[in-house]
């Protein structure tokens, strides 16, 4: 197919970028040995721009192999007389309306299948079909997500149940119940609004050969994708699930750079502190472990190598294969922290163990008609619901820049 033949295309370019960017580097290293630091600005100047062009593929990677490894979710589900009715409905409702402006006519079927679907605020579930293959589509244009683990919920609340660590004793010793066994409990994940609009005219609305379904799906998985990488990684207020690098737990298991404003300089060769990152989790949690750091720190990375003058970072070898740091995949979530003094630009752990994410089932689709009428458009707002807490901070190790 095309796509793969397009990420091998990329693949081979990225690799072939980075040995130019490693002969370049290196070089770059001898004239600063040489000159008091500084290299020379023509060589600095390539540097920096075979490092952007590798910045750039790696984005196409990473979209290329969402669109590749998205699956079929629809292939899964079985459509039935009663989910065809109310697919038929449901379009009827997104290009017309409910029906009342004698614009479409409704079967008596019809609109008994879709007020079946209202929720209780009176807005009609989207079609289950086209929600699991929302959902799975965003899932697979994520960085986080498939990385955690994710379950669903009918509740606004979400109580996760906890066990005590066990304590152990040999022989007829008696096992001690501490303060800490006493206190275990469970966790809450609370359920939050994502909303999301598009614009759609009438003209596609009103034209029986446009796959309607079939855009606003493609509207609107990334962007949820997008929103939800951002919170589930960084979100910090009260309308967003709470991230990962804004937990104050997780945040106080940093380990420093050892440099005030950067990830390296003359007397720090940033590996120190990505090692200390790696073994600052358990072995159980280092086994599944992830770098997530967003593109710009990525390319920081790139540059870092050991005392043998191996480098580090490594690029895909082949398609199917991860970019890795230390032998351990990484994944770009943009809403991550930029390198900066007291930032938080990247983390290692074990997603899976460390975070959930609890979806409620039951999107549902707005149609706002007067505010865009001079426009001859309607607007269509998307309502998903969805909800995620770090609940083992001791399986996230995050980077802070700082001296100390």
């Amino acid at each position: 197919m095309p796509e793969r033949q397009d990420l091998d295309l990329i693949i081979e370019k990225i690799n072939k970028k980075f040995n130019e960017f490693k002969e370049t580097n290196d070089a770059a290293e001898e004239q600063r040995s040489a000159r008091n630091g500084e290299a020379l600005a023509e060589t600095q100047e390539k540097l920096d721009k075979i490092n952007a062009d590798i910045t750039e593929l790696r984005k196409e990677q990473n979209q290329l192999e969402k669109i590749i490894n998205r699956p079929k979710v629809k292939n899964d589900i079985e459509m039935t007389p009663e989910l065809e009715l109310h697919n038929r409905a449901y379009e009827k409702f997104i290009r017309f309306g409910n029906g009342e402006t004698g614009q479409a006519q409704f079967t008596d079927e019809e609109k008994r299948a879709l007020a079946g679907t209202a929720d209780t605020d009176g807005q009609f579930l989207v079609p289950i079909d086209f929600e699991s293959e929302l959902i799975m589509n965003a899932y697979d244009m994520a960085a986080v997500r498939p990385l955690c683990q994710v379950g669903t919920t009918s509740r606004d609340v979400v109580q996760l149940g906890a066990l005590s660590k066990p304590t152990v004793a040999w022989g007829k010793r008696a096992i001690a119940v501490t303060e800490q066994t006493l206190d275990a409990g469970g966790m809450q994940v609370r359920i939050f609004n994502l909303r999301a609009l598009t614009l759609i005219s009438n003209d596609t609305l009103d034209d029986a050969e446009a796959d309607v379904m079939g855009e606003l799906r493609d509207a609107f998985e990334m962007a949820l994708a997008e929103a939800e990488d951002d919170a589930f990684i960084a979100g910090a207020d009260a309308d967003t699930p709470p991230g990962i690098m804004s937990n104050s737990v997780v945040l106080a298991r940093y380990k420093a750079t050892g440099v005030a404003d950067a990830i390296a300089d003359a007397t720090h060769n940033g590996m120190d502190a990505v090692q200390q990152l790696y073994y600052g989790v358990k072995a159980t949690y280092r086994r599944n472990g992830t770098f997530a750091m967003n593109s710009t720190t990525e390319a920081l990375f790139r540059a870092l190598k050991n005392g043998e003058g191996d480098y580090y970072w490594e690029p895909s070898m082949q398609a199917g294969t991860p970019v890795s740091l230390m032998g351990r995949p990484v994944v770009n979530p943009e809403g991550m922290a930029d390198v900066a003094a007291n930032s938080y630009p990247a983390v290692f752990g074990d997603f899976r163990s460390g975070y959930k994410i609890r979806d409620r089932a039951g999107m549902t689709m707005t149609r706002l008609i007067e505010r865009y009428a001079e426009y001859d458009q309607v607007g269509i707002l998307i309502k998903k619901r969805t909800g995620g807490q770090v609940t083992l901070p001791e399986a996230f190790c995050p980077l802070k820049v700082a001296a100390s």
